[in-house]
């Protein structure tokens, strides 16, 4: 299912998404339906004298070979001798349409609708014109003046109604769709739609009328059924929706879908042991359904018995070996239970059985990350990435790790392409602005703090990082300094965050302050070479260069190859 499909209250794609892309299709459709012979009277109505009745074969042979030029020809000559027939005024616009030609299509139509105002083909064809053009208001008109005409005309009802959906003109779509199911003209798929539609009114009695009758049309279809269900938990009666979920599965034990709603509904309820039961029935019943095994593994896992869970799917891997899905779970068990020696393993097994799925591989380099194995949580996230390629966690972590370890300009990439899916998202956007600040590409690092401060402005890390990124170039300080201070003021005891604000007020040549934030600093983290600098800095500018030495040396401890600590320091 793609990100543009609509769900309705069931979970499933709606009939009518609110666009008007169908109308090339339905246009389509018309036009192939409407290929055109002497004998159908609806198209070509009364006798001609034989001239004209040459040139509207040759027209219809002309369009039956896609030769729309030439059939256009023939039925305009057709036109100039019999100026008065509707139809072949019709033919001559359905040409126009075939060429593309929508605005003397529409000036022929009008002609045609002219001389005869019930030829329906020719209001059929001018509203689906308009409905293309986006015309709405003129399209519904032609449509309501066909079913003056013609009632029955199915067409006309299902454009009304997609068009009333995209309006939002919910009750006025059901009366579409309520006269095609009185006229046994609705789809499985129309007849739902209209239950829904009264649902989404809030009109439960007719929404419950609509579903029943549903169900008996359609038996076998379990949408009905949960839908009636869903029906009752909106009205706030769980146990009758419980007690109708539950009389429906007895009744058809294959309906997986009124399964899980039941088991839905006893969750709710805070059932957890009915539902539970449900799985252990249907595994006693078949100790071979992995399905049944896995979710009741996961209802263990939700209620919050690990224990069990893990027993669960511990017996399914001894049962099933080469099934992956059992450690997988036991590997995301572990892993959130930050067990990360025993949830490695079964990453490692999941991915050995089975190589293909891009999550394990993630799942695994994360493990693999927070257990300080940078090489090898890099090697995993490539394979995530090379199976999912434009997915934006996995894009992220491989490009903020790449970036952690000195590749800056290969995170880059996948940074970019982390935005490229997930542009909003404020974390991404910084941190590639703080990459792109790393090899001195100011403008790109502004533009994209400046993005994540759009989608989160109060967010004190990026305050604290594009407010450092402006101290470092040494401009716009007391902007710099104003985002800090909100920075400080949400996280008072953020030894990064008092870093910074001591660093501003080095660069604005206050060196009093910044010795107070630095000092305060290196008390809450004592482990960056970085802000032993800085404050080896600090010390020089107030002429103690003992001290300045002295935290210089420990920078150089902490990072032995820090080329600008050497060159304070003297060592080639």
């Amino acid at each position: 299912m793609t990100n543009g499909d609509k769900l309705n209250m069931f979970g499933q794609r709606d009939i009518f998404p609110m666009t008007l892309h169908f109308v090339v299709l339905v246009l389509s459709i018309l036009l192939v339906s409407a290929n055109l012979t002497l004998g159908q009277e609806t198209h070509f109505k009364g006798s001609y004298d034989s001239r004209t009745a040459d040139l509207v074969i040759q027209g219809s042979i002309y369009e039956l070979n896609g030769e729309y030029g030439k059939a256009l020809n023939a039925f305009n000559e057709a036109l100039i001798y019999e100026p008065n027939s509707a139809s072949i005024a019709y033919s001559v616009a359905k040409n126009y349409v075939l060429l593309a030609k929508l605005d003397p299509a529409l000036k022929m139509l009008t002609k045609s609708i002219q001389l005869d105002s019930t030829f329906v083909d020719s209001r059929r064809l001018r509203a689906t014109i308009y409905h293309r053009k986006g015309e709405l208001s003129r399209a519904e008109e032609e449509y309501r003046q066909i079913l003056e005409i013609d009632p029955g005309h199915v067409e006309s009802r299902m454009a009304l109604g997609a068009i009333y959906l995209s309006q939002k003109k919910n009750e006025a779509a059901a009366e579409q769709y309520a006269a095609l199911v009185d006229l046994g003209q609705a789809t499985n798929e129309i007849f739902f739609q209209l239950g829904n539609l009264y649902f989404q009114m809030k009109d439960y009695t007719r929404a419950t009328k609509t579903f029943r009758h549903y169900i008996t049309e359609y038996p076998d279809l379990e949408q009905g059924y949960i839908a009636i269900g869903a029906v009752m938990l909106a009205e706030g009666d769980t146990t009758g929706a419980i007690a109708w979920y539950k009389k429906t599965y007895d009744e058809n034990g294959d309906f997986g879908a009124v399964r899980q709603e039941l088991v839905n509904s006893y969750i709710a309820t805070g059932d957890w042991q009915s539902a539970i039961n449900l799985y252990r029935q249907l595994i006693d019943s078949d100790t071979t359904d992995v399905v049944a095994i896995m979710r009741l593994g996961d209802l263990y896992f939700t209620k919050g018995d690990t224990t069990e869970a893990v027993r669960v799917f511990s017996s399914l891997t001894k049962s099933n070996p080469k099934e992956w899905r059992g450690y997988y779970k036991l590997a995301q068990i572990y892993f959130n239970e930050g067990k990360l020696s025993q949830s490695i393993p079964y990453f490692e097994k999941t991915v050995e059985l089975n190589d293909s799925q891009p999550d394990p591989w993630f799942r695994l380099g994360l493990a693999y990350q927070q257990d300080g194995r940078l090489e090898e949580a890099e090697e995993n996230y490539r394979k995530a990435q090379k199976l999912a390629p434009l997915h934006p966690i996995t894009n992220f972590y491989l490009g903020n790790l790449l970036f952690q370890r000195g590749e800056t300009r290969e995170a880059i990439q996948f940074l970019l392409k982390s935005v490229e899916g997930a542009p909003d998202n404020p974390v991404t956007l910084s941190t590639l602005a703080a990459a792109y600040g790393a090899i001195d590409n100011f403008d790109k690092s502004e533009e994209f703090y400046l993005r994540a401060l759009e989608h989160d402005p109060e967010n004190p890390t990026i305050l604290n990082n594009y407010s450092y990124a402006l101290a470092e170039k040494g401009e716009r300080l007391q902007e710099a300094l104003e985002m800090v201070e909100k920075a400080v003021g949400a996280e008072p005891d953020n030894g990064s965050f008092l870093d910074t604000i001591g660093w501003i007020y080095f660069k604005m040549q206050d060196f009093d302050k910044a010795l107070h934030y630095i000092k305060r600093s290196v008390e809450l983290r004592d482990d960056s070479a970085e802000v032993m600098e800085h404050l080896g800095d600090v010390y020089k500018q107030l002429g103690d260069m003992d001290l300045a030495l002295q935290y210089w040396q420990k920078a150089r401890t902490l990072e032995p190859e820090r080329e600008s600590v050497l060159l304070k320091l003297g060592i080639n």
